[in-house]
């Protein structure tokens, strides 16, 4: 959603899914999700319901959506494209549902029996949160999970269920209507604001999540808490859980291209405020990290952000590594090493430098024998963003790396036969 706005109409996804597949499914940005918005009613300013207190597509933005389609159509026109469809969910039940006490689909119970408005969502007040103990609750989220699945949705990005404001029952109870639907629906849940090692090791543990989260949003600066050097720390604490149950940490949306909303908090429309040097990095520590690479800027995208997006190395090293870990930070010099599940030769180490530093550059260097390396081996070191050999080295290897800035390096084995 960075680079568009909430209100998102049907011909505008269509053309972002032909767009997507023309620049980035062969590199495998498979997923176009629909974030939140997609079920408000502009016109009478509220969100679009079905009789039991289901959010449905605004039919004036989607007209597809008419009668009982859903976003069944839209979605098999996106997936005929060779894309998967996803969708934004807020946890609860609309409080207009619980207003009118529309009644929960297969009971005879109403929305208002099972609110609870003191768990409504901090930052948005659309929904009520959900009393689980209530015989009717699970019925409501399979009547959504059902609903999303006969619309052929591949993915739920679940909004506000953990982090800073942990609903641990309803993330149970909302995992489980998802795998109980006829459908295999990827689950990405999402908090809205702070998250923490702790939840997403129970995330992980209880097998409740395909990724998660682990910061608020992200946006194009560098500092504050929307920054880009926010994301250094979590996912440094989340590394351990990096492919734990086949589940990964999520960085955000990648705030690069053309980015912004006409009105509001994230205004104005403007090509990304990250610098090269700043993009470079974002792209490394996502990679490094094998954060989901979820592109937010607006498509089709300029070559700069799409040489970013696509770059043969960086993409290799998130598809095919393993141990990806920050092996230590000294002030603003930060290091992380993976080892490559890939690998051209017998050995191959990826290691990432990074500059915190806001106005000056740094040496950064790391010993071979914290990356589990021989220290009486040579091994060459090769630039991943260029390719160029930077030669042989015996026990360590630095650089000088540009303030805000990155290198990303992979160290492979000497095999060159002696002389």
């Amino acid at each position: 959603m960075d680079g568009y706005s909430p209100m998102m109409n049907e011909t505008a996804v269509l053309q972002i899914a032909a767009a997507q597949r023309a620049q980035l499914l062969y590199y495998g940005y498979d997923h176009l999700v629909l974030d939140a918005g997609w079920f408000w009613n502009i016109t009478a300013s509220a969100p679009h319901l079905d009789d039991f207190g289901r959010p449905l597509p605004d039919p004036e933005r989607f007209p597809s959506s008419k009668g009982t389609n859903g976003l069944e159509i839209l979605a098999r026109q996106v997936q005929d494209k060779g894309l998967k469809f996803g969708v934004w969910f807020l946890r609860g039940i609309p409080v207009q549902a619980v207003k009118d006490k529309l009644r929960i689909y297969g009971t005879q119970y109403t929305a208002d029996q099972i609110a609870l408005p003191a768990t409504q969502c901090s930052w948005d007040n659309m929904n009520y949160g959900i009393n689980t103990s209530h015989p009717a609750a699970m019925h409501y989220y399979r009547s959504i999970t059902d609903m999303f699945s006969s619309w052929g949705v591949d993915l739920i990005k679940a909004d506000c269920f953990y982090g800073g404001e942990i609903h641990k029952d309803e993330v149970a109870l909302f995992s489980q209507a998802v795998s109980q639907t006829t459908r295999t629906m990827t689950l990405s849940y999402s908090p809205g604001n702070g998250a923490n090692v702790t939840v997403a090791q129970w995330l992980v543990d209880n097998g409740y999540a395909d990724t998660y989260r682990i910061t608020a949003d992200t946006w194009d600066s560098w500092t504050g808490a929307e920054g880009i050097a926010k994301q250094f720390p979590a996912a440094a604490a989340h590394s351990k859980l990096i492919g734990a149950g086949d589940t990964y940490p999520d960085l955000d949306l990648l705030p690069l291209g053309h980015l912004g909303h006409l009105s509001g908090s994230h205004s104005p429309p403007r090509s990304t405020r990250l610098t090269t040097v700043e993009q470079r990095t974002a792209m490394t520590l996502w990679c490094m990290a094998r954060s989901p690479l979820m592109f937010g800027g607006k498509l089709p995208t300029d070559d700069l952000t799409l040489g970013l997006l696509t770059h043969k190395e960086l993409l290799r090293l998130h598809e095919f590594s393993t141990g990806n870990h920050p092996v230590y930070q000294a002030g603003d010099a930060v290091v992380w090493h993976a080892v490559s599940t890939k690998p051209v030769t017998l050995v191959e180490h990826y290691v990432a430098f990074f500059n915190l530093a806001v106005d000056h550059s740094l040496t950064v260097a790391v010993n071979f024998t914290n990356l589990g390396l021989s220290s009486r081996e040579l091994y060459s070191v090769i630039d991943a963003w260029d390719s160029s050999n930077l030669g042989l080295y015996k026990d360590s290897f630095s650089a000088t790396v540009y303030a805000r800035g990155s290198g990303l390096y992979r160290v492979i084995k000497d095999l060159t036969p002696p002389s």
